[in-house]
C-alpha cells in the first residue's frame, strides 16, 4: 500500500502548476475549493502574483465543472466571466456574461431567443421555481442574473470601447433595475436614484492590472455627447493557458513547413530571418492605443526579431509563377454559384465540363481536385439526403443540408444587406476553420492551415515580473462577429452534433471563446480579399499558410488570384 502523499498540484496543467510553483507558498487552502477561489477573496489578496496565479487556478475550474454539467450553467459561466475580467481578458469577459445573459433570457418566458437549456449547478433546470411567486411577475434568481451578466457586459463594452452596445445594454440595465425594485415593493423613485445605484455597481471594475483608471477615461469618452463607435480593440495575446501554440522557429517546424512548401512551390523555402524590430519595446510604450489611454512616446529599437520567409532556391525568371498554393480556408460572402466553394475561383471562367457540384446540396467546385478537397476536409456530402427529426444535417454530415434541409450554418454572415462585409469575411474564415477541424477531428490551432500564422501577439504575462498595466488593445473587435454570430453558429450545429453545444466538454476542449479569439488575431493581417467587380465590397477572402509567409512587403511584387 502507497502511504506517501498525494500531490494537490498534479492534477493541474503543466502551465498552472508552473506558475504555482513560482510563488514559493502553501497553497493549500486554494487548491481544496472544488470551484477555485472566490473572486471575492481573491481581491483581497495584496500579492498580484498571487492574485494573477488564483484567478488562473478558478478558471481551470470553473472551465472544468462547467464541462462536467449536462447543459450550459449560468452560475458558472458568469463566475468565470467575473475571473476574465479581473485577468484583463474584457473580451472574454463579454462573451461569458453575454451567455449568461442569454441563458437568462430563455429562462424568463423567451425560449426562442435561444436553443440552450440552463441547469444548475447539479443539473437541475434553472432557475428553481418560486412557489410564492406570481404567474405574471418574472423569476427574480433569472432577473438577478439578468443585472450581474449585463453590468459585465456593459463594463467589458465599454473598454473594448464598442459605446454602441455600451448604451443599448445601460439602458436595458437600468429597465432590469427598476423591475427588481419593483419585485423587492419598493416605492418608485427619481430615475436619477436608480442611475446613481447602477453607476455603483459599474464602478466594482477591477483587475490585476493598474487599469481602473483607463476604464474611467472610457466611461468619459462614452458620455460626452459624440457620434458612439460600434467597433472596438482587444488584446491580442497567447493566453497563459494556451498550449496549442507551436515554435515557429523550431527545427520541426521548419521540416513540417517545407515539407508542404515543395508541393507548391519547389523552387522555394522556408528560412528563419532576422530582422530589425521597428516596433516599440513594452517599455517605451506601444503605438496602437486602447480607447481611454493617452498616446506615449514611441520610437524604435535597435533591436533584431527573427520571422519566417520564402527564399528562392535558385535564379527565377521575372514573371516566372513561383507558387501555385490551393488553400480552402476561404471566406465567400455571395451565397449561390457564383464562385468555388472550395477556392474562391469566379465559375464563369471555368467550363461546364470542368465543374463539378456536391452530390447533397449542390454548391459548386471549379474541379475535382476542389471538390475532393472539400470532402475530405470540410464537407462530407449528405449523399442519401438525410436530415434529423428537426430538419438538421446528420451527424455524418453536418455541414451538407441536403436538397432541403436546414441551411443556416451557410447563411450565417452572408447577408447581401450587410453593412460590414469585411467583418463578415473574417466571421466566414473563422467559420471555415471550423468546418475543416470538426470534419477532420482536429483542434482548431492544430489545423496546418492555422498553425503557423503569424497572429502578432503581445508577449503572455509572467507571474514573477507581471506588468502593471495589460497588453495593448490592436485587435479589431466587433460584438457581432466575435460573440453573437459564433454563438448562433454553435447553436445551429449542435443540432446535428450534440458534443458541439456550447459549453460541453468538447466545445470548450476545441471551440472556447479563448480559441476564437486566437483564430481572429491570426486572420488579420495574412487574409487576403478581393473586392467583387460590381458592388466594390469585399467579396472573397483566402488564408494561404504558405504564401502569407512571403507576402511582407509594403510593395510586394507577388499576387494573390483565386485558383492561380
Amino acid at each position: 500500500m502507497n502511504d506517501s502523499p498525494v500531490d494537490p498540484l498534479a492534477e493541474l496543467p503543466p502551465y498552472l502548476r508552473d506558475i504555482l510553483n513560482q510563488l514559493p507558498e502553501d497553497h493549500s487552502i486554494a487548491l481544496s475549493e472544488t470551484a477555485g477561489p472566490l473572486i471575492s477573496d481573491i481581491k483581497k489578496l495584496t500579492d498580484r502574483r498571487k492574485r494573477y496565479a488564483y484567478l488562473l487556478l478558478s478558471r481551470h475550474r470553473l472551465t472544468r465543472l462547467l464541462a462536467e454539467c449536462p447543459s450550459p450553467c449560468p452560475d458558472l459561466i458568469l463566475r468565470r466571466a467575473e475571473v476574465y475580467e479581473a485577468l484583463g481578458y474584457s473580451e472574454l469577459a463579454l462573451a461569458d456574461a453575454y451567455v449568461s445573459y442569454t441563458l437568462c433570457l430563455v429562462a424568463l418566458d423567451d425560449p426562442d431567443i435561444s436553443d440552450l437549456e440552463p441547469v444548475d449547478l447539479e443539473g437541475n433546470p434553472w432557475p428553481p421555481s418560486d412557489d410564492g411567486q406570481s404567474e405574471d411577475d418574472p423569476n427574480p434568481v433569472a432577473l438577478k442574473q439578468k443585472y450581474r451578466s449585463l453590468v459585465l457586459m456593459c463594463r467589458s463594452a465599454i473598454i473594448l470601447g464598442v459605446q454602441t452596445q455600451a448604451k443599448l445594454w445601460i439602458d436595458e440595465v437600468l429597465a432590469v433595475k427598476r423591475i427588481i425594485r419593483r419585485l423587492n415593493g419598493e416605492e418608485p423613485r427619481e430615475p436619477v436614484r436608480d442611475i446613481e445605484e447602477v453607476v455603483g455597481d459599474f464602478s466594482e471594475y477591477s483587475t490585476i492590472y493598474e487599469d481602473e483608471s483607463k476604464f474611467h477615461k472610457c466611461v468619459k469618452l462614452l458620455r460626452r455627447d459624440v457620434k458612439p463607435t460600434l467597433f472596438g480593440w482587444c488584446q491580442r495575446q497567447i493566453y497563459p493557458w494556451n498550449e496549442y501554440e507551436p515554435d515557429r522557429m523550431s527545427k520541426e517546424a521548419l521540416i513540417e513547413i517545407n515539407e508542404k512548401l515543395h508541393v507548391v512551390a519547389p523552387d522555394l523555402e522556408v528560412e528563419i530571418s532576422t530582422l530589425p524590430t521597428l516596433t516599440p519595446s513594452m517599455d517605451e510604450g506601444m503605438q496602437r492605443l486602447s480607447v481611454g489611454e493617452l498616446r506615449t512616446s514611441v520610437s524604435s529599437t535597435a533591436n533584431c526579431s527573427s520571422q519566417l520567409g520564402l527564399f528562392a532556391k535558385k535564379q527565377l525568371a521575372p514573371g516566372a509563377t513561383i507558387l501555385r498554393e490551393r488553400s480552402v480556408l476561404t471566406a465567400i460572402r455571395p451565397h449561390g454559384e457564383a464562385v468555388c466553394d472550395a477556392c474562391a475561383a469566379d465559375m464563369e471562367d471555368i467550363d461546364r465540363g470542368d465543374r463539378r457540384y456536391c452530390v447533397g446540396c449542390n454548391i459548386p467546385f471549379c474541379s475535382e481536385e476542389c471538390q475532393r478537397a472539400a470532402n475530405e476536409r470540410y464537407h462530407h456530402p449528405n449523399e442519401e439526403d438525410y436530415e434529423t427529426d428537426e430538419g438538421y444535417p446528420p451527424a455524418e454530415a453536418p455541414f451538407c443540408p441536403g436538397s432541403s434541409g436546414n441551411d443556416d450554418l451557410h447563411t450565417l454572415g452572408r447577408a447581401e444587406s450587410s453593412t460590414t462585409p469585411e467583418w463578415d469575411l473574417y466571421f466566414l474564415l473563422l467559420s471555415r476553420t471550423l468546418q475543416l477541424a470538426e470534419t477532420q477531428k482536429l483542434h482548431p490551432l492544430d489545423l496546418f492551415e492555422t498553425k503557423y500564422l503569424w497572429g502578432d501577439f503581445s508577449p503572455t504575462p509572467e507571474v514573477i515580473d507581471l506588468p502593471l498595466k495589460s497588453g495593448p488593445k490592436s485587435l479589431p473587435y466587433s460584438v457581432r462577429h466575435h460573440v453573437e454570430l459564433p454563438l448562433q453558429w454553435f447553436e445551429v450545429l449542435m443540432h446535428s452534433r450534440e458534443r458541439c453545444r456550447p459549453y460541453s466538454a468538447t466545445w470548450l476542449k476545441k471551440y472556447d471563446w479563448w480559441i476564437i479569439q486566437t483564430l481572429f488575431s491570426k486572420f488579420r493581417g495574412v487574409a487576403d480579399a478581393q473586392q467583387s467587380t460590381w458592388t466594390g465590397k469585399p467579396e472573397v477572402a483566402a488564408v494561404h499558410p504558405l504564401w502569407c509567409l512571403a507576402n511582407h512587403s509594403c510593395n510586394p511584387n507577388v499576387t494573390w488570384k483565386p485558383r492561380e
